[in-house]
């Protein structure tokens, strides 16, 4: 049991993965992610050109070498997050769908599973940065690469499904996601180990964390208006 616990723990016996595999990981990310970027910024245009857009992005991000942007956004940013590009790519299926000015739909409130996947994804970005500033006592980001911690993030995972994915009102497929997509990003992550081998990259990167806070905040004011705006009656 002790050998056992030796290995679970361990960050020597990381499995990487390939060069290649990493390569190309890294264009098609790029490739997702600039594509909904294009698609979002043109949501005003009509589907077809939208489309035609986004396609362009992606063709030209997905071109090898310095030609292609997913180089240099490489050399700053490194490779997005495997959770990254699935939530791109969902949106992207499903705005593609829709009509012209329906880009940047936020109707309905949050999903508590949802609200409980945001709040983890922001603490742990601020977890990862103090542990990069060595101010933690541990590093966090290493014991990434253990078997140890895949294991907590799937039983999180499914904790979240039990809790929450067996109720009535979480049926609608599209608040499916706050339990499909971490399953589906581990289950990624551990057929391919991309895009780094460390579990912290499959679930979260710099723009990632930076849009859960916006959203954090964007959300955080807009509650504190609404309730300075109510009357003091409807406050109490």
């Amino acid at each position: 049991m002790s050998a056992f616990l030796d290995i679970l723990w361990s960050t020597d016996n990381a499995v990487l993965p390939s060069a290649t595999a990493m390569r190309v990981a890294l264009h098609l990310l790029w490739a997702i992610v600039l594509g909904s970027g294009a698609l979002l910024i043109a949501g005003n245009l009509a589907l077809p050109y939208r489309l035609v857009l986004s396609v362009l992005v992606i063709a030209w991000t997905l071109m090898p070498g310095a030609m292609s942007p997913a180089h240099w956004l490489g050399l700053a940013f490194q490779t997005p997050s495997l959770m990254s590009g699935a939530i791109c790519l969902v949106w992207f299926l499903r705005q593609a769908r829709q009509a012209p000015g329906t880009g940047v739909s936020m109707a309905g409130p949050r999903l508590d599973a949802l609200a409980i996947l945001a709040w983890v994804g922001v603490v742990l970005g601020w977890v990862l940065l103090l542990d990069t500033l060595a101010w933690l006592p541990v590093s966090i980001y290493a014991w990434g690469f253990s078997t140890a911690a895949f294991g907590t993030v799937l039983v999180f995972a499914m904790l979240l499904w039990v809790l929450f994915g067996a109720t009535g009102s979480n049926r609608k497929a599209s608040r499916l996601a706050a339990f499909v997509l971490p399953l589906l990003v581990l289950t990624l992550f551990l057929l391919t180990r991309l895009p780094t081998g460390n579990v912290w990259d499959a679930l979260l990167d710099p723009w990632l964390w930076g849009v859960l806070q916006l959203g954090w905040l964007v959300s955080a004011a807009r509650r504190l208006t609404v309730g300075g705006r109510a009357s003091p009656a409807t406050r109490v």
